[in-house]
């Protein structure tokens, strides 16, 4: 079902449409997380709390554009917050995180042996980056988000993450994997 049906569905206080909505992103969110470097419990906790507030707030349906970058961005946000309360005595210098992913979408594609050994060269691939740059090449191939959503999910300008993307994409270039990862982000 279409995103801005689901949200109509909502704001109309259709319970179908709030069970479609979160069966249908519950799973992304939670990878998204996890690629945080959040823990399970926090996480699950966060993406509750996210939709509980998406249940509760009343909104006219033009307020969501894009209601997967919204949940993206509720979700980090949320996750944010949780970790602010959780340090209360310690200054948060930063709000950068680790973002890591396993390979895991491959297992029923491939055999296994040779499952291991794309599984092993991707995460090479991977680990060659930095942080933010392997949160922006999967916001943009693994979830398909825009730049200008890429950018205020990464707090920078578009042009700064379309310039992030293209070194990461030079990078990997550099290292003639960029095939494997094109590979990995179809599935």
């Amino acid at each position: 079902m279409e995103d801005h049906i689901l949200i109509r569905g909502i704001t109309n206080g259709n319970e179908a449409s709030f069970a479609t909505l979160y069966s249908k992103y519950v799973d992304v969110l939670f990878s998204y997380g996890v690629g945080l470097g959040y823990e399970r419990e926090i996480i699950k906790d966060a993406i509750q709390d996210v939709f509980l507030k998406l249940l509760n707030h009343k909104f006219a349906g033009s307020e969501i554009t894009n209601l997967k970058f919204y949940l993206f961005r509720s979700l980090k946000n949320r996750l944010i917050d949780l970790h602010k309360n959780k340090i209360i005595n310690e200054e948060l210098d930063s709000c950068d995180f680790d973002f890591s992913i396993k390979v895991s979408i491959l297992d029923d594609i491939i055999e296994a042996e040779n499952k291991k050994i794309l599984e092993q060269r991707i995460n090479k691939l991977l680990d060659s980056l930095t942080s933010r740059q392997r949160e922006a090449i999967v916001l943009r191939y693994v979830h398909e988000l825009g730049y200008d959503e890429i950018a205020s999910l990464l707090d920078m300008t578009p042009k700064a993450s379309r310039k992030l993307i293209s070194r990461a994409m030079d990078r990997m270039r550099n290292q003639e994997l960029l095939l494997l990862l094109i590979l990995f982000c179809k599935f």
